[in-house]
């Protein structure tokens, strides 16, 4: 098992800094993504759920470290090399200067999260979970790019590491665990019934169930703890909060 893991997270880890400089979101989106991808399915061919489920936790927390790192460096490359970095910079950055968009408001963040939930539980169980591995790619992806954004632009008092903590809310990381065991009761779920109906089939209640109240955690902490969080990356920004959507990159 170890080896496998190692094929799977080591790109993860090394392929952004790599990527970044090319400034092509298809080769960012697919590259770190796939060693990932054929050691996941394998997992979950095998009926190794467990397996599947520290892959895919262990890959998300190297390819978030590396991510940042690299956009917290190279920040410009960073916006035209990851999908979406850009547009969800602004967007975020529009929050924290006014206090309008749909981080701080429910009524515009839940159809999100709830589309991009299903979306990973209809994705895993057609195809092994591969898809839902690639689109969760590029939602860590584009994620990863903004908490890079904000390293790179904090007041220089502040510890890099507590920059990108900040940046990287407890409810997104409520997120990324739900959508992990998700994705993995999905794929275990699917498998069977659409690849190989004569293969034992894997307990996926608890997952699913672990999955829900992640997700629940998620919108309940976000909820509550937005507006307090806006006020501290205000503070952390400075004058970077005040950038308006589509200003400097």
């Amino acid at each position: 098992m170890i080896s496998a893991l190692l094929l799977a997270v080591i790109p993860g880890v090394l392929l952004p800094w790599i990527v970044i400089p090319l400034r092509s979101q298809a080769l960012f989106a697919l590259l770190p993504v796939i060693p990932l991808a054929l050691v996941y399915a394998r997992w979950i061919v095998s009926r190794r759920a467990g397996a599947a489920l520290a892959t895919a936790g262990l890959w998300a927390v190297g390819f978030s470290l590396s991510t940042v790192a690299a956009s917290a460096v190279l920040s410009e490359a960073a916006t035209k090399a990851i999908w979406h970095a850009g547009a969800y910079r602004d967007e975020m950055l529009a929050w924290i200067a006014t206090g309008r968009g749909p981080e701080g408001s429910i009524r515009l963040f839940l159809p999100r999260v709830l589309v991009e939930y299903v979306l990973i539980l209809a994705l895993s169980a057609a195809s092994i979970g591969v898809a839902a591995l690639f689109l969760g790619g590029l939602l860590l992806g584009y994620m990863n790019g903004y908490v890079g954004w904000v390293v790179s632009h904090a007041d220089p008092s502040a510890s890099p590491w507590v920059a990108g903590l900040l940046a990287w809310p407890p409810w997104a990381i409520c997120r990324v665990g739900a959508f992990i065991l998700a994705g993995t009761a999905g794929a275990s779920w699917g498998f069977p019934r659409l690849y190989r109906k004569d293969a034992p089939r894997v307990p996926v209640a608890r997952m699913l169930v672990a999955s829900i109240v992640l997700l629940l955690l998620d919108i309940g902490l976000k909820w509550w703890l937005a507006p307090i969080w806006r006020d501290l990356l205000r503070a952390l920004l400075g004058a970077s909060a005040g950038i308006e959507a589509g200003g400097s990159s």
